[in-house]
């Protein structure tokens, strides 16, 4: 049984979509590089950013399971779509064009926290939704870990949009990045080569 030709298509879109979304991220962090003064480098704003980063590449690598979709509707190919723009703002989000009323990405983080933690928030949502149009064996290849992963997320959404202080919000980060990290390498060596 051959690739449904459908998913081929589907899949070039999506990959144009999160193609602009690892350059925005490795666009900004280059000019980070470029001018660390001028862009006002920050630990806090480093960590979502390889959060996004780490939880990107994988998500592209976990959508190649869409290919055991059996059949694709105009509403799944149009929430495919979604999921992966939901990605690219969260991307164009943690590097505005302009910081010049923030100071620093640092800063910046924290005045626009809720929008942030919002669209990470959404995207947690909408795993679960990509996960079940995957299927039934999909959830089951994931386990238990799968929902706790999720509800986690959700936590840190929650923490995040709330704490006010620059130090919780970089002890919030370091932890979801390494968690994040974790739970990926785990799942990756496990199911993912499956």
């Amino acid at each position: 049984m051959g690739t449904d030709p459908l998913f081929l298509h589907i899949r070039v879109v999506m990959g144009i979509i999160l193609g602009l979304s690892i350059t925005t991220l490795l666009k900004g962090l280059a000019q980070i590089i470029e001018h660390p003064q001028r862009r006002g480098c920050s630990a806090l704003h480093l960590c979502w950013v390889a959060w996004t980063l780490v939880s990107l590449v994988t998500f592209w690598w976990w959508e190649f399971r869409l290919i055991e979709v059996h059949r694709w509707t105009f509403e799944t190919y149009l929430f495919v779509i979604a999921y992966s723009a939901t990605w690219f703002l969260l991307c164009a989000l943690l590097f505005p064009d302009d910081l010049r009323d923030y100071g620093s990405y640092g800063h910046y983080l924290l005045q626009r926290r809720r929008w942030i933690f919002g669209v990470i928030a959404v995207l947690t949502l909408l795993d679960l939704v990509d996960t079940a149009i995957k299927g039934r064996s999909r959830w089951q290849l994931l386990g238990e870990a799968y929902p706790l992963h999720s509800a986690l997320m959700l936590v840190v959404c929650v923490l995040g949009w709330n704490l006010r202080s620059a130090r919780s919000q970089l002890l919030l980060a370091a932890v979801a990045l390494v968690y994040q990290v974790v739970y990926f390498a785990a799942e990756y060596f496990t199911i993912g080569s499956d």
